[in-house]
């Protein structure tokens, strides 16, 4: 999974779990010692006002534990995570989807927080830069989360069912990791089938880089297997992923339909695991992304 996902994962379900209470020393070492900071030089917050054709910027707060405060003072009611998706591109004659770009920058699709206020919705959105790639620490990411719209009308609210999610991505990861090893690819077909354990696991977190996406306890045990099965079973990227195998015929047909699935399922899974913590769900946002 890429760390952008993960940052805007760990932020959605530290801040909800900061502001409403339920876990409020877990976010007292959050920052910088959460591991999607590992390698961040900073993560800021702006407000974003459009001007002359591009976007002013006005400091909001520093880090994320200034962030998670101000949100709090500001009567935040709850965050969630959302994703969409992009139309199909046509480049040199292929059909290139989110699938296919997600290992390249600004490519996969849109992640966005949404803030819950009494006054309506407020949306972040992430831009990542590098920094001075000559430092020891690694720490070159330079991260800036602007606000892109604020006090848009909140919508209603549904229950998102973890358990059809879990159990559709079940489905998938059985017949890709079959496929797989028909296909003698079994460093990935490994992959799926370690994801599937996550699934069934009593201690989901156990064994994945990122083990610290929420706070412990903070998600049902379901949210927790979907986020640790999302960040094994993630196999997209650029060379050497799954995204840079190629078959002959119907088996490349198979390929295709198979690897969209997985990926449309994850980033489900990813969104609606994400927001467990909180009794409901809202439906699609108001934002058309990439319009």
């Amino acid at each position: 999974m890429q760390t952008t996902i993960a940052q805007a994962i760990t932020l959605t379900t530290h801040a909800n779990a900061f502001i409403s209470g339920s876990a409020p020393t877990a976010v007292l070492d959050f920052y910088p010692s959460n591991s999607t900071f590992a390698f961040c030089e900073q993560v800021r917050f702006v407000d974003l006002e459009p001007a002359g054709g591009g976007w002013t910027e006005t400091d909001y707060a520093e880090d994320p534990t200034a962030w998670f405060a101000r949100l709090k003072n500001s009567n935040a009611r709850s965050l969630r995570l959302h994703y969409g998706s992009r139309e199909p591109q046509n480049l040199g004659g292929r059909k290139v989807t989110d699938r296919m770009l997600v290992g390249f920058v600004g490519g996969g699709g849109r992640w966005l927080i949404e803030v819950a206020t009494a006054a309506g919705s407020d949306y972040w959105e992430a831009r990542w830069e590098v920094g001075d790639q000559s430092r020891a620490d690694k720490k070159i990411r330079r991260v800036t989360y602007g606000r892109v719209e604020r006090n848009r009308p909140t919508l209603p609210s549904r229950t998102s069912d973890t358990a059809a999610v879990k159990e559709r991505l079940t489905q998938t990861l059985k017949v890709i990791s079959a496929f797989a090893r028909d296909q003698k690819v079994d460093g990935f077909a490994s992959a799926f089938d370690r994801a599937l354990a996550h699934l069934s696991s009593s201690d989901p977190s156990d064994g994945v880089y990122h083990s610290d996406l929420a706070p412990r306890g903070a998600l049902p045990p379901e949210a927790s297997q979907l986020l640790a099965a999302a960040q094994v079973a993630w196999v997209f990227g650029g060379m050497g992923s799954w995204n840079d195998l190629g078959f002959d015929g119907e088996d490349q047909a198979t390929y295709d339909r198979l690897s969209e699935e997985l990926f449309r399922l994850l980033n489900e899974a990813i969104v609606v695991a994400t927001n467990a913590g909180n009794s409901a769900e809202r439906p699609k946002p108001w934002w058309k992304p990439w319009s």
